[in-house]
């Protein structure tokens, strides 16, 4: 082969490559695609989420105030928020963003202008103390953005923390939680119509403190509001215009959530409920069936649990569910404070654990409760019927009234040989097209004074319910300060000082009820956050750092070497 050939050889080489990488290029504009090497998918937007971002139609605008010269760990938090704007960005082009830095201003009076209307729209901040030459000195950083969709805005805050400081743990699971927050955000936003979830208020219900968190949590998806039945039969329906002609009534809220109410549903509430039901509407009713409370217990080593008649065993029977009047005690339960300052477990708060097999319970741990009673499904198999929360084995049912005795719990140990019940299920859910209680039987006319403003009807369209016989479950505790009582997280308990899942089986069984399956997938999703051992990094600083610099140098230049060597050969071999 002469020198003119290897030339020409050459030359064609270097054009297809050109050709090739220009051809990729050409491709790339039409087909995204990337390589994920992690176990966990960790770099991988889930279907979910591209689902949400790929029906956008319009300019999604992201401001994220997380810029400037920030402490290493929030520098994590703004990268790994960079990272998802860029995954989103790449499945739809009308995703834009910016980084700004709040501080970036010397002027301390436009600073701390900026801080005040960044603060007034939502976004949270917090003063890290941060070392410098002159010691340390107190740095704002806002972990927040804004996210806009034509003429609204809603405030997202990146970080999960309620610290002053926020601990390395709380940041790598904001980062964890950053998908999930960032597509709920836009889902809302997009969403040409948002569900309404709305609390009933005015049966003794639990108080805006005890459901403080979880109406947060759901006002993040939905509209949350709050609705007084009041025997008003168009309290939870409205009338709207099918055509000129015809109109129809349908449920005023998406869904609605009985929370541990105390007093007796009258027959025209539970009409109304009924109809609410059978117009398509969902409910979720947390129920005591026994009354007992642990303060009670202040003052003496045992108290009663009476049976609690709230008017609805007849409705709910209808529906699928019967809610027993009594206590369920089992050994695997959330322990308790003693007067010796001991923790011992209460086998009246037993755990709820989750079966398996549904997308709710999928990923999910134990649930924390507080006197739970037991639960039978009946009626017809037209209705599905799904146990999502149960006891552990070997369970023990105390009829009501029961005996609540500290002494026989906690000090003398509980009998083994009571304990011999199977599991025993506290969450059930319901599904299909369900039958009015009204059906066949004659209605009160009182009922019916408003009857020209309610379309009667005694069977539903495609619908569902959820039973939990405990309304702790949806109860958040508080704690009392001189500034006023704030609410805990849901599902933390402040004596023991643990997390359980309370708001996770919630929020899933309520998105998967409004046909949000999306989110719980995204809320189930983990990885690992695999981090630095800071002894060892301390203690190999040196190496590591020389390992990373020198080293990919060396292979470099022994790459080139390799390559010298094959040319030389193989030119001296043609020559």
């Amino acid at each position: 082969m002469t020198s003119k050939d290897i030339k020409i050889q050459n030359s064609v080489q270097l054009l297809s490559l050109i050709i090739a990488i220009i051809g990729i290029n050409i491709i790339a504009q039409f087909y995204f695609g990337r390589f994920d090497l992690t176990s966990e998918k960790r770099y991988s937007i889930s279907d979910a989420t591209m689902e949400v971002v790929e029906n956008i139609d319009d300019i999604v605008y992201v401001k994220v105030y997380l810029d400037g010269d920030l402490p290493a760990n929030f520098k994590k938090l703004r990268n790994s928020t960079r990272e998802l704007l860029d995954d989103l960005r790449a499945y739809n082009g009308d995703i834009m963003y910016e980084f700004i830095n709040p501080s970036e201003s010397d002027d301390k009076s436009k600073r701390q202008k900026l801080y005040r209307e960044l603060s007034k729209a939502g976004l949270s901040y917090y003063t890290i103390p941060v070392e410098n030459k002159d010691g340390f000195a107190q740095k704002t950083v806002f972990p927040s953005a804004l996210v806009s969709y034509k003429d609204k805005s809603i405030a997202l805050n990146l970080l999960n923390s309620n610290r002053k400081v926020p601990l390395d743990a709380e940041i790598d699971n904001s980062i964890q939680t950053l998908e999930l927050k960032m597509v709920n955000t836009i889902s809302k936003l997009t969403k040409r119509k948002i569900p309404i979830v709305a609390f009933t208020v005015d049966h003794g219900e639990l108080n805006n403190l005890h459901t403080a968190d979880i109406a947060y949590e759901l006002s993040k998806m939905y509209e949350v509001g709050q609705i007084e039945i009041g025997n008003n039969l168009t309290s939870l329906m409205r009338r709207v215009k099918v055509d000129s002609v015809t109109s129809k009534m349908i449920p005023s809220f998406e869904m609605l959530v009985i929370a541990q109410p105390k007093k007796k549903f009258n027959m025209k509430d539970l009409f109304l409920l009924d109809q609410y039901v059978m117009h398509g509407g969902k409910i979720v009713w947390a129920l005591d069936a026994v009354e007992a409370d642990m303060d009670s217990l202040q003052y003496s080593t045992s108290t009663i649990g009476m049976p609690v008649d709230l008017g609805l065993a007849e409705i709910l029977f209808k529906y699928g569910v019967r809610l027993n009047s009594n206590l369920v005690l089992n050994r695997n339960a959330l322990a308790i404070g003693t007067a010796e300052g001991e923790l011992r477990t209460w086998d009246f708060f037993p755990f709820a654990l989750p079966v398996k097999g549904h997308l709710i319970t999928n990923n999910l741990s134990a649930v924390k409760t507080h006197f739970v009673s037991s639960m039978d499904t009946v009626g017809s198999s037209v209705i599905k019927k799904t146990v999502l929360l149960q006891t552990d084995r070997n369970s023990r049912l105390m009829p009501a009234p029961a005996l609540i005795d500290l002494v026989d719990i906690i000090y003398r140990g509980p009998n083994p040989s009571l304990y011999y019940q199977e599991q025993q299920p506290i969450a059930i859910l319901l599904e299909g097209e369900f039958t009015s209680v009204f059906e066949n039987r004659m209605i009160d006319p009182r009922i019916l004074e408003q009857k020209k403003m309610l379309d009667i009807v005694y069977k539903s369209p495609k619908t569902s319910q959820l039973v939990i016989s405990d309304g702790d479950i949806i109860k958040n505790q508080s704690m009392s300060s001189a500034q006023g009582s704030s609410p805990y997280p849901l599902g933390y308990d402040r004596y023991s000082k643990k997390m359980f899942d309370n708001k996770k089986f919630l929020l899933n069984s309520i998105n998967y009820m409004l046909g949000d399956n999306a989110l719980i997938k995204l809320r189930n999703k983990q990885y690992k956050i695999r981090l630095l051992n800071k002894d060892k990094v301390a203690k190999e600083k040196l190496k590591w750092q020389l390992i990373n610099t020198i080293l990919p140098i060396g292979l470099i230049v022994l790459l080139g070497i390799i390559v010298g060597i094959i040319k030389k050969r193989k030119y001296a071999i043609i020559k």
